[in-house]
């Protein structure tokens, strides 16, 4: 894999390690006595990561499939009609316009937040064995 095409997936996995610092600091890590606490708050952690990232991965696929161009198109048409400078007659133009611009790829946030959930379900069952 070149620099080039490995360079979202660093992005986003530094994004997801930002989140699961967050969360580990705002619930008091320092706090934690036992393990069983430890696996909780690590896999609550990387669940969120995880989610968020695969979850704007999964908006960026349906819109690049076209789920809202309706609503872009309406929210254009409703700023136009008040500054009376038209960029697109009719939806198809809009439509036609957004599709020669080209799709962007977001396979790399649904794979990056599939191994975050992947790792809170690792944690989650060391949590659900220790706490037996």
């Amino acid at each position: 894999m070149t620099v080039k095409k490995a360079l979202p997936y660093l992005i986003t996995a530094l994004v997801g390690a930002l989140i699961v610092v967050t969360v580990i600091c705002a619930n008091s890590v320092w706090n934690i006595k036992d393990t069983v606490g430890l696996m909780q708050l690590l896999s609550d952690a990387f669940f969120v990561a995880g989610v968020s990232i695969g979850g704007i991965g999964l908006l960026v696929f349906v819109s690049n499939n076209g789920v809202f161009d309706m609503l872009g198109y309406a929210i254009g048409m409703l700023l136009t009609v008040l500054s009376k400078h038209r960029k697109y007659r009719d939806f198809k133009e809009y439509r036609d316009a957004k599709e020669a611009k080209g799709k962007r790829s977001s396979a790399f946030m649904l794979i990056v937040g599939l191994a975050y959930t992947a790792v809170a379900v690792a944690f989650l069952i060391a949590f659900l064995q220790l706490d037996k």
